[in-house]
């Protein structure tokens, strides 16, 4: 559905400033994080290669509390690459112990409670896309991706 979203999205929409944060920001911070909470752990997470420090935030603010500043924006190209990449290391990413700690200090639950709120933080943030496109006259966004 996200890679659905990032193609219907019209490039006026995409690098829209009049949001807090732009549609392709929202984009990068799903797939970065989908990508971080499928990684053992912080250490061993590894970034993307067109990565920019706290483009992954939402918001007006870095991570140190200054304000963010967007020297150049992520293209649909480029996360719609992301987007494929991080759905092809799916199949290879397997848990054999569920149990086990998420990994993230910040995110107290076992692996396995780390999959469905990885899930849930990928469709909450796919679903404020669907609201967006909705909210600019752009509907028929299906619930798998539709070629």
């Amino acid at each position: 559905m996200l890679m659905n979203v990032i193609e219907k999205c019209p490039d006026n929409l995409w690098e829209d400033a009049s949001y807090e944060s732009a549609y392709w920001r929202i984009v990068y911070h799903a797939l970065f994080f989908t990508a971080l909470y499928m990684s053992k752990d912080e250490q061993q997470f590894v970034r993307w290669s067109k990565h920019i420090a706290d483009y992954n935030d939402l918001g007006s603010l870095a991570e140190d509390g200054q304000p963010l500043i967007i020297a150049e924006i992520y293209q649909k190209g480029e996360l719609m690459d992301y987007a494929q990449s991080i759905s092809d290391s799916v199949e290879v990413f397997v848990i054999d112990k569920f149990e086990d700690d998420s990994g993230f200090y910040w995110l107290p639950m076992t692996k396995f409670e780390l999959h469905i709120y990885n899930i849930r933080h990928l469709q909450h943030h796919t679903g404020q896309l669907i609201e967006r496109l909705h909210q600019n006259g752009i509907s028929g966004i299906g619930w798998v991706r539709q070629a």
